[in-house]
């Protein structure tokens, strides 16, 4: 069996170049998100009824909900469709802006996390394994002189 130390070390450098650009793209999308959020307050809400919308795929079902600001001021809206919760009288949090609490959005914080943690493992895992086949690549060099 032959052996490639230069493949080897320069597919290891490539895993590891993938693995910091990942790295770096999570970083980014990271920060955007925390920026977006910037001044967003959090709400305890609850879902007062399901509604039936039409679209182009057909009938979807998108949870009213309603929450109390930091100022005691009731409010309700819509929740994008595929948004969970799907049953009535759920709890769920809520993030709005306090010169406009009508454009609450349900926070998908749990969601946001996990795809970025996802995403940081796999950056982790291609700079390990690319620093360590571009470093077993170079003695193996070594080994064979």
């Amino acid at each position: 069996m032959r052996a490639y130390p230069l493949r080897a070390a320069f597919a290891g450098t490539l895993l590891f170049v993938l693995g910091l650009g990942i790295a770096g793209g999570v970083h980014q999308v990271n920060r955007r998100e925390q920026e977006q959020l910037l001044g967003w307050q959090r709400a305890s809400g609850t879902v007062v009824e399901l509604l039936k919308r039409r679209s182009p795929d057909g009938e979807i079902v998108v949870p009213l909900v309603s929450f109390l600001t930091a100022s005691g001021e009731r409010v309700s809206f819509t929740a994008r469709p595929g948004e969970s919760p799907r049953y009535v009288n759920d709890t769920v949090e809520v993030l709005y802006r306090p010169d406009r609490p009508q454009d609450a959005v349900i926070d998908t914080r749990g969601r946001r996390w996990t795809r970025n943690a996802l995403a940081g493992g796999v950056a982790l895992a291609l700079v390990l394994l690319g620093g360590y086949v571009a470093w077993y690549a170079s003695r193996w060099e070594e080994k064979t002189v």
